[in-house]
């Protein structure tokens, strides 16, 4: 059976393996002080909003891999995060945009398009 356009999308384009991400992200050291760092550099000071966005940035990760575009992670954030206002409430929390900015704070890989300044458009 051939993947639709829809699930080639959310496919994974680097690790298809989650013991493969798993082993990547344990290969980052990542800790919640470099992520406070990086954060404070921004301007930011981590709440418990924050975190609830990178954790679920990160578990993301570990359970679908990288996307083939930083648009199924917007939507994905979109709906976990409605009942708190979805995308506008995310933007609050990350002006630089919620996987943009977020992935960055949670020590993950941008996926692809995350942003196009010529346009101005930051996911």
């Amino acid at each position: 059976m051939e993947p639709t356009t829809d699930q080639a999308q959310k496919t994974d384009v680097f690790n298809p393996n989650i013991r493969q991400r798993l082993t990547e992200l344990a290969g980052h050291q990542w800790t919640r002080s470099r992520s406070e760092a990086l954060a404070k550099l921004d301007g930011i000071e981590l709440t418990d909003e924050h975190w609830a966005v990178i954790v679920f940035l990160r578990r993301y990760y570990l359970e679908k891999g990288l996307p083939a575009h930083a648009r199924v992670t917007a939507q994905a954030l979109n709906e976990h995060f409605t009942a708190q206002g979805g995308s506008a409430y995310l933007q609050r929390l990350f002006a630089g945009g919620p996987v943009t900015q977020g992935s960055r704070l949670a020590n993950l890989r941008m996926p692809p398009n995350a942003s196009d300044s010529s346009i101005g458009i930051r996911y």
